[in-house]
C-alpha cells in the first residue's frame, strides 16, 4: 500500500458556512486608545504565557459539538491525527502515515503513532480511535454529516485504523487534520467512557490540558502544559489563556494595550491595527457576489439565458466595489476558489465593460433592461455589497429588486427553497470536491433549482475518483465550467485576518494562504529574544 500526504484544504458540512460568515458580522470601528502593543503576560520566567482573544465562545468544549467557529478551544487540548501548519503543508500528528488505499478514493487507512498517552493517562489505540470516529459521527455535531459516507471504520491491528467509504472522496487528508476539529481530535477512553465531562473538561493528547480550577466558563479558558505530550518540543507556554470578546473593536483595543497577544482580526479594523503597529496578515477567504440560482429561467425566464446571466458579470466594476467595501484587504474576483481549483487567468474573463453588458442582453432580447427578484440581507455585510452591485446594474439597464431579510436563518431558508431567482452570496473557499458539494452540483444549499450541467457532472464524477496528481487540473476545468456558464457573478474576497503583538514570532501568523487561511495554533510560539 502507498501512502501518501497531499496539499488541500479542511473538508466543512454545509452548516460550516454559516458558521464561517458568522465570525464576518461587520461591526463599527470605534475609537481606540494610543498604546503599545505586545506588553502582556510575563515572560520572564520559563516559556512565559500567552493570552487568546476569541470573539466566539465555545459553549461545549466537547470536539464533537463544539461550534467550529471555536476550535481554537480543542487544537489546544486534542491532537489531531494528521497536523495541518499554518502554510497549509501537512506533517504527522497522531497518525504517522495515512493515504488511500488502490484505487477510486474509498479506503482509506492510518498507521497512529506508537507511545501516545492522553493527558489524563489512557493509551492510543486503533480501536480507540474507532470508537472515538463511532462517537463523533452519532453525537450529531457540526460535521457528522462530513463522516454519512463512513462505511465501516474498523482496526485492522493495534495501531491501524482503515475508512471504507460508500462514497469516493478526494479529500479525507484535510478532513482528518484539525480543522476537521471533532472528526480528528481523538478523545481518550476514559473521555468517551463518560462523555457528558467533555463539555467542561479536556481529555485529549494535545499539548495543553484545560485548568478547570482557573477557568471561567463563557469568559476565559485557561491551559497548562500536558506532561504527557508526545512532542514536548511543541509545547511553547507555560500557560494559555483564551479570552472571550464578542466584539471586534474590544478585540483589537484588547491587543494594543497588552491584555492579550494574538487574535483573528477584519477589514474593518485593518487600519487600525496596522497603526498601532501589529503584526497582521489577511487572506482571501470568503467571496461576495451575487448567485444566479434561476438557470434554467423556472421563475425568471430571461435568468435562463447565459447571455444575460454574463452580461450582468461584464456589468460589475469588481475593483470599484472591493475597494469601497473593504479597502486595501479586498481582492476582486471572478471566481469561486482561491485554493485547489484556482485558474489565475479566470479573473480576467469578465472585465469591467458596461457596454458588452448592453449588447449581450439586446442579443438576448431585453434591450429595454429587465428586473430581477433578489434576496438580500444585513448578516455579514451582504446588504452593503447587494447595494453596490445593484447600483452598477441599473447602468446597464438592469433593475435588482431587492428583499432584504433580516433574519439571517429566514434568509438562508428562502434562499434554499428558491424563492427568488437570484440572491447575495458570502461563501468560503474550500477544496472543489468540497465546494461541489455545498455550491453547485444537485442537491447543494447553493443550488436551490437544483440546476444540473452535464459537463460539470462528468468533470465531477472524475474528480471524486482522482488520484492526488490529477485533482489540480480537474478542479481547474471544474473552475473554468463554474466561469463560462456565469451560474454566479463574485464581486470580491472578503479576508481573513490574523493580529499579533511584537511578543510572537510573526512566522506562525504571516504564512496563511487563502487555500488554508486559518494559523495552526499550537505553532504560535515567542518571538526570538
Amino acid at each position: 500500500m502507498t501512502f501518501i500526504q497531499t496539499k488541500s484544504k479542511t473538508r466543512a458540512a454545509r452548516r460550516r458556512r454559516i458558521t464561517t460568515l458568522t465570525a464576518l458580522t461587520i461591526i463599527a470601528t470605534m475609537a481606540l486608545p494610543a498604546c503599545s502593543p505586545g506588553s502582556s503576560s510575563n515572560q520572564s520566567g520559563g516559556k512565559g504565557e500567552l493570552t487568546i482573544a476569541s470573539q466566539s465562545d465555545p459553549g461545549t468544549l466537547d470536539p464533537a459539538l463544539i461550534n467550529q467557529a471555536a476550535q481554537w478551544f480543542t487544537d489546544l487540548a486534542y491532537s489531531p491525527l494528521i497536523q495541518t501548519a499554518s502554510d497549509g503543508t501537512t506533517r504527522p500528528g497522531l497518525a504517522t502515515e495515512w493515504g488511500y488505499v488502490g484505487e477510486g478514493n474509498t479506503v482509506f487507512e492510518l498507521t497512529l503513532r506508537e507511545g501516545v498517552k492522553f493527558a489524563d493517562g489512557g493509551e492510543l489505540t486503533a480501536e480507540g480511535v474507532v470508537k472515538h470516529l463511532e462517537y463523533v459521527k452519532n453525537a450529531g455535531g457540526q460535521l457528522a454529516a462530513s463522516m454519512a459516507a463512513f462505511d465501516q471504520m474498523e482496526a485492522i491491528g493495534p495501531l491501524q485504523v482503515r475508512i471504507t467509504l460508500s462514497q469516493p472522496n478526494p479529500e479525507l487528508v484535510y478532513l482528518f487534520a484539525q480543522s476537521g476539529v471533532g472528526i480528528t481530535q481523538i478523545i481518550s477512553p476514559d473521555g468517551l467512557a463518560n462523555t457528558t465531562k467533555l463539555g467542561t473538561e479536556t481529555h485529549g493528547a494535545g499539548p495543553y490540558v484545560l485548568d478547570a480550577a482557573a477557568t471561567i466558563t463563557g469568559d476565559s479558558y485557561v491551559y497548562t502544559p500536558n506532561p504527557n505530550y508526545w512532542n514536548p518540543e511543541g509545547i511553547h507556554w507555560d500557560k494559555v489563556t483564551v479570552k472571550v470578546i464578542p466584539n471586534i473593536n474590544s478585540v483589537l483595543n484588547a491587543l494594543i494595550t497588552g491584555q492579550a497577544d494574538f487574535a483573528q482580526g477584519d477589514f474593518t479594523t485593518a487600519a487600525a491595527a496596522k497603526d498601532a503597529g501589529l503584526t497582521t496578515h489577511f487572506v482571501p477567504q470568503v467571496f461576495h457576489g451575487l448567485a444566479l440560482n434561476d438557470r434554467d429561467g423556472t421563475l425568471l425566464p430571461a435568468m435562463g439565458d447565459i447571455r444575460v446571466r454574463q452580461a450582468i458579470n461584464y456589468a460589475l466594476d469588481r475593483e470599484a466595489i472591493a475597494a469601497a467595501l473593504l479597502g486595501e484587504t479586498g481582492i476582486p474576483t471572478t471566481q469561486t476558489v482561491n485554493g485547489v481549483g484556482y485558474v489565475p487567468e479566470l479573473d480576467n474573463y469578465y472585465p469591467y465593460d458596461p457596454d458588452k453588458a448592453r449588447s449581450l442582453l439586446a442579443e438576448a432580447g431585453y434591450a429595454d433592461g429587465l428586473q430581477i427578484p433578489t434576496l438580500s440581507t444585513p448578516f455579514a455585510s451582504g446588504d452593503l455589497v447587494t447595494q453596490a452591485i445593484a447600483g452598477q446594474l441599473s447602468e446597464v439597464g438592469i433593475e435588482l429588486v431587492v428583499q432584504s431579510v433580516a433574519d439571517a436563518n429566514e434568509f438562508f431558508n428562502l434562499m434554499a427553497t428558491g424563492e427568488a431567482p437570484a440572491a447575495w452570496i458570502g461563501f468560503g473557499s474550500m477544496p472543489m470536491y468540497l465546494e461541489g458539494v455545498n455550491l453547485f452540483m444537485p442537491g447543494a444549499l447553493f443550488n436551490p433549482f437544483q440546476t444540473e450541467d452535464a459537463q460539470l457532472t462528468a468533470l465531477y464524477d472524475q474528480l471524486t475518483v482522482a488520484a492526488p496528481d490529477e485533482v489540480e487540473g480537474i478542479a481547474q476545468q471544474i473552475e473554468t465550467r463554474l466561469v463560462e456558464m456565469a451560474w454566479f457573478a463574485p464581486v470580491a474576497w472578503m479576508p481573513l485576518g490574523q493580529y499579533a503583538t511584537a511578543k510572537l514570532d510573526p512566522e506562525a501568523v504571516t504564512t496563511t494562504t487563502g487555500a488554508s487561511p486559518l494559523v495552526a495554533i499550537i505553532d504560535l510560539k515567542p518571538a526570538a529574544k
